[in-house]
């Protein structure tokens, strides 16, 4: 046994038995997910309808109303786009809802063993918290490998102190040469033992029933995944529960949508459990065994050649037919950036690398047809496809016609008043989201800022990404 005191976790029939369900409030949530419906058919036929009707009567005698045209054409198409996702979201959404509500999950006659990966570079002031609240988990059987990625600093001492064999599970420590996340994850994968595998980071807290509830969703042989939540912890300033709400309302409002078809196109990184096999299949027939090996590099079923390894991982799963669902009940509480430039850079970051999985997953699709999946097609069409083609230049488009108007003499109340029903419709869908997930109503007031935050911060780093994408500037793995 380690010497190292940590909390144990009080592992009963009681706790496996208790059905989470049953903390999620019912009626509340329903009359939510309906009345967001609602107002969405309505924010997505009236209001485009006035945009248009507004745009025209301020252009009928500008003498570039010809060229002017094409932008209101494009202005009204955005709006009936967005309003559109926001009824499919929420449609499939309240079908999922209702199937978790009534899903029972069958008694696990054996709870398979379970391998967690901890990648960790430079982590020594998080491994620790992290590392205990691993070992705290409820659950029978599993083993915790952390991989030290070559840090400089003390990650490694302070998780060398938590190593040895606990009550319900076994903490290993191994340490390499720094080469990326996802090689470390790989390093993780050949030296684990585990059926299932789940990947965390270094600077996350699981919730304690986490692993449970996931392994309860893969007892259907047909889910090959299962994505958690993952929720900001350090909620200090308006930047952090900008990103808290950001985070909550992509879980419930994507996520939940995505899981009725099993199709959750990203398992983030810092929460999401995988049947080894399917690991082993990707490995198999897209796996990086015949390229060079450079330093601090580990073949296996990530790959490097982009900066998002969880949505190429999750990609991946899903063109080889593979289901993905969600658990909303299943916590890792990360950290989250804290300033501007911290955020735009990690930002900047994931947006490079969902560029370079989508370039690759078309690459793939030509030598790998079948992959082309409908489901999978469909999803990313109205996400990525949305979020990088069509609302960032609607929202500027949009926001200069907003300048032109003040500019012209209109009225500001004119403006405010025609932002209510989207305002009030994106209230509504964020109430349902943080009752759903059991997160705190005081995330509500960042509303008020968060269409400047996600229009201005979020888009001008995927701007500048794809920008440096099509040029090839390059980047690297910290």
């Amino acid at each position: 046994m380690a010497s190292l005191a940590v909390p144990e976790c009080v592992f009963s029939d009681r706790n496996l038995d208790a059905d989470p369900r049953s903390a999620m409030p019912g009626r509340v949530l329903v009359v939510t997910v309906i009345s967001t419906m609602v107002m969405a058919v309505f924010a997505s036929t009236y209001v485009p309808y006035r945009v248009f009707t507004w745009s025209l009567s301020l252009i009928q005698d500008h003498p570039n109303r010809t060229l002017l045209l094409p932008a209101i054409l494009f202005m009204t198409g955005a709006a009936l786009l967005s309003g559109g996702r926001w009824i499919i979201f929420f449609s499939l959404t309240f079908l999922e809802l209702r199937r978790y509500r009534r899903r029972r999950s069958p008694p696990v006659a054996s709870w398979p063993t379970v391998s967690i990966f901890v990648p960790a570079f430079n982590e020594g002031d998080t491994i620790a918290s992290a590392l205990a609240s691993l070992i705290a988990l409820d659950y029978p059987s599993f083993e915790v490998i952390v991989v030290d990625d070559g840090s400089t600093d003390a990650t490694h001492e302070n998780a060398t102190r938590f190593q040895g064999d606990y009550h319900n599970c076994r903490v290993r420590v191994y340490r390499k040469p720094n080469g990326g996340k996802w090689s470390a994850l790989n390093f993780a994968f050949t030296h684990s033992t585990g059926e299932l595998c789940l990947c965390v980071d270094a600077d996350s807290k699981l919730a304690p029933q986490s692993i449970r509830l996931m392994v309860e969703r893969m007892s259907d042989p047909k889910v090959d995944a299962v994505a958690g939540q993952i929720r900001v912890r350090n909620r200090v300033n308006l930047l952090t529960r900008l990103q808290a709400l950001e985070y909550v309302m992509a879980s419930g409002a994507l996520r939940l949508a995505q899981s009725h078809s099993g199709t959750v196109l990203v398992v983030p990184g810092p929460l999401g459990l995988y049947r080894r096999s399917i690991m082993e299949e990707v490995f198999m027939r897209w796996g990086t065994s015949g390229r060079p090996v450079k330093p601090g590099h580990i073949h296996g079923p990530l790959d490097g050649d982009t900066f998002a390894e969880d949505f190429d991982l999750s990609l991946s799963v899903l063109s080889l037919g593979g289901r993905i669902l969600y658990e909303p009940y299943a916590v890792s509480h990360t950290k989250a950036p804290e300033w501007s430039f911290a955020l735009l850079s990690q930002r900047y970051r994931w947006a490079r690398g969902t560029i370079q999985v989508l370039k690759k997953y078309i690459r793939r699709s030509r030598a790998y047809p079948p992959m082309l999946r409908p489901r999978v097609l469909g999803w990313l069409a109205i996400t990525y496809g949305a979020e990088m083609f069509a609302l960032p230049f609607a929202y500027a488009a949009g926001m200069a016609a907003v300048l032109f108007y003040l500019v012209s003499g209109g009225s500001l109340a004119a403006i405010l008043l025609g932002a209510c029903p989207v305002l009030m419709l994106s209230l509504n869908a964020a109430a349902f989201c943080i009752a759903l997930h059991g997160d705190s109503l005081s995330l509500l007031p960042a509303l008020l800022v968060y269409d400047l935050y996600h229009g201005f911060m979020l888009n001008s780093a995927w701007l500048i990404a794809v920008f440096d994408e099509i040029r090839g500037t390059s980047m690297r793995w910290s």
